[in-house]
């Protein structure tokens, strides 16, 4: 999508970083790109790796000059398009799963997880009704009453750690023994300082690695 929440959003940067500095992660599947929010983001943390747009709503390439932010841009359906190929070590799934039915949500992320070490997920987890912006009928919200038990139900075995900030539910998943190990690591290093940064706002950390 073009715009994205805020919350979450350090939380992200600051664990991908350390995945981008221990050479963990080069290459980077940006699905729903938008305006290019997470390239902005994680790209000054991110050099020498590869990073790929998937992109539905056309315009959006134009309009935000993806081809200048990414390595490689498809316009396409996430739904419709084979991830193996692409061989990202990432899938970032950015404020988009809601714009799906929860079974096609499933589905697609299921699909990332049989052919990368890491999915993140970034969502709404309170009821939030979006209708079409600008002309863009994939902005509407399909699903629009996720909630935080119910992604956690919904990937069992596979959410490793979770960051609630607010109305925003931020998971990393994988299938992956090493994968999981080094998620949980990496989580529990960065949670307090990310807490301390967050002090009076509603902040849920947990992992899996107990």
């Amino acid at each position: 999508m073009s715009g994205s929440a805020v919350q979450g959003k350090h939380y992200t940067a600051v664990l991908l970083k350390s995945f981008f500095d221990a050479g963990l992660i080069r290459r980077v599947l940006d699905v729903g790109a938008g305006g290019g929010t997470y390239a902005k983001l994680l790209g000054p943390a991110s050099a020498g790796a590869r990073w790929i747009a998937v992109e539905v709503w056309a315009p959006n390439i134009v309009n935000y000059d993806l081809a200048s932010q990414y390595h490689e841009v498809i316009n396409g359906d996430i739904r419709d398009l084979e991830i193996a190929p692409l061989a990202p070590d990432l899938v970032l799934f950015g404020d988009v799963l809601e714009h799906m039915t929860q079974e096609e949500a499933l589905a697609v992320v299921r699909k990332a997880l049989a052919v990368v070490p890491y999915v993140m997920i970034s969502i709404p987890i309170v009821d939030y009704p979006q209708d079409e912006v600008e002309g863009n009928p994939f902005q509407r919200h399909v699903k629009e009453d996720w909630s935080h038990s119910e992604v956690c139900a919904s990937f069992p075995d596979t959410v490793v750690t979770c960051f609630v900030h607010n109305s925003i539910g931020v998971y990393f998943l994988t299938r992956r023994g090493q994968a999981r190990r080094t998620l949980v690591e990496i989580h529990r290093r960065v949670a307090p300082t990310v807490k301390e940064r967050f002090v009076s706002d509603l902040i849920v950390f947990a992992d899996t690695g107990f």
